[in-house]
């Protein structure tokens, strides 16, 4: 029995374009869903219907403040919504946690530039209290790694990859491809970095039998970032 987890930052929260993002979402025919950039306002209810219509009978529902971006997690299981990581950070809702059966699972949207901090400095608290259970970090983190996810070196928080690693939780994708330049996310100025990433506690990252990124999408211009699909046993 396998379980397929997708996260794709669907761009301002979607609006004319929830129709292509259903259909993209279609062809990855993943279990669960961890839509980042997810807004409040007039998109909201129409892409919560179109992923109805796809079967995704379980949504959390915590919603971000009107213009605010968040995270919209959606399941063809019953998930069991336990609410942001912590309450003590400006906009607590782009760290929102599920509990699917055992798994507890967090889906992120992390701010740009230094903001991320107290996010980091919370969701990494967080981890190393879930080391030893099966537990998972995916989303959208805003972070990359210099010269290896981004041709320069321009993040300033990429450190924060390290302290995931020592909180014990391990990037698969990075592990499986120790070299690849691979882009999640292509700005307006045709430069690229990899900023969508899945955490795995260890319990969890022996269950992985694939992942990687899906481009058509992107490419096809529905969002400006790439998903990423995640096989688990």
């Amino acid at each position: 029995m396998t379980l397929r987890v997708l996260t794709w930052n669907i761009r301002a929260g979607g609006g004319s374009r929830i129709p292509a993002i259903g259909a993209a979402l279609a062809e990855q025919d993943a279990d669960i869903l961890v839509l980042t950039e997810y807004r409040d306002g007039p998109a909201a209810p129409a892409l919560r219907a179109e992923l109805e219509r796809l079967g995704y009978r379980w949504m959390t529902a915590h919603t971000p403040p009107r213009g605010r971006n968040g995270v919209l997690i959606a399941a063809r299981r019953k998930l069991r919504e336990v609410g942001p990581v912590t309450l003590d950070l400006p906009e607590p809702w782009r760290l929102l946690d599920v509990a699917v059966g055992r798994v507890r699972l967090t889906g992120v949207y992390m701010p740009n530039l230094r903001v991320k901090i107290p996010y980091w400095q919370a969701l990494i608290a967080a981890l190393r209290a879930r080391a030893d259970g099966p537990a998972l970090a995916i989303g959208d983190f805003n972070t990359c790694r210099a010269y290896l996810d981004e041709a320069g070196a321009t993040d300033v928080t990429a450190g924060f990859l390290d302290e995931v690693q020592g909180a014990g939780f391990r990037d698969v994708w990075r592990d499986r491809n120790p070299d690849t330049r691979e882009f999640s996310w292509f700005s307006h100025r045709q430069n690229g970095f990899r900023i969508d990433h899945a955490f795995f506690s260890p319990r969890l990252a022996r269950k992985v039998r694939g992942i990687g990124y899906a481009h058509t999408a992107r490419e096809a211009g529905v969002s400006d970032h790439s998903m990423l699909v995640v096989d688990m046993e």
